[in-house]
């Protein structure tokens, strides 16, 4: 995986983070652009580009991931900058009409059992956040697909890890006492019977 655990900046090669920069900004950029073009030449159609952000989009510092948290950071700026192009087009030059309509928007998985989160994870990590924030795979699909599916409009933030989750989250582990359905007291992985994991605790999906 491309920037794979947890490394201090001053530790990356530059290749390293070279490659995150592509994989992360380029690809999106490029991607974006591609499937813009390729959506404005649908005559009568609505497209919607999603770009996945991650940890540091709120502004918050990253440790370990600083270049995945400063270019997931530039993907709502990049978001922002052309739902203003296609709506308004760029001041000096003509607006361009378009066979069919595009939109452009941000999903946030929030915190999910990957290689990438649980990679170098420490077991006060595991603890808190992950033990109280992150969730499986198929639990934030099941959010985020209806979500995207009734998306109506230009420019929407498509969120699982939402501020009403995240005090609900806290509620129950703070207050209520709650404990993980995912990390034990000492900070691993529970790994369910009628699941398959691997050496990480990443759950298997297929």
């Amino acid at each position: 995986a491309v920037g794979r655990g947890r490394r201090a900046f001053s530790e990356l090669s530059y290749g390293t983070i070279e490659a995150v920069v592509k994989v992360n900004l380029l690809g999106s950029l490029l991607c974006t652009q591609a499937a813009m073009k390729l959506m404005a030449e649908q005559s009568g159609t609505i497209g919607h580009v999603f770009n996945t952000v991650g940890s540091g989009v709120k502004g918050g510092g990253t440790p370990g991931y600083v270049v995945y948290g400063a270019t997931k950071r530039g993907l709502p700026q990049m978001t922002d900058s052309l739902v203003a192009e296609l709506e308004k087009g760029v001041q000096g030059y003509d607006k361009k009409s378009t066979a069919g309509k595009v939109n452009v928007h941000t999903l946030s998985p929030g915190m999910v059992f990957t290689q990438l989160l649980l990679d170098d994870s420490t077991p006060e990590l595991r603890k808190f956040p992950f033990g109280v924030l992150a969730a499986q795979p198929e639990e934030v699909a099941a959010d985020l697909v209806p979500k995207i599916l009734g998306v109506k409009g230009n420019g929407q933030k498509v969120e699982f890890l939402t501020t009403d989750r995240i005090l609900n989250q806290f509620y129950k582990k703070f207050v209520l006492g709650e404990k993980s359905e995912y990390i034990d007291d000492d900070g691993n992985v529970i790994k369910r019977p009628d699941a398959q994991y691997d050496e990480l605790g990443v759950k298997t999906q297929y």
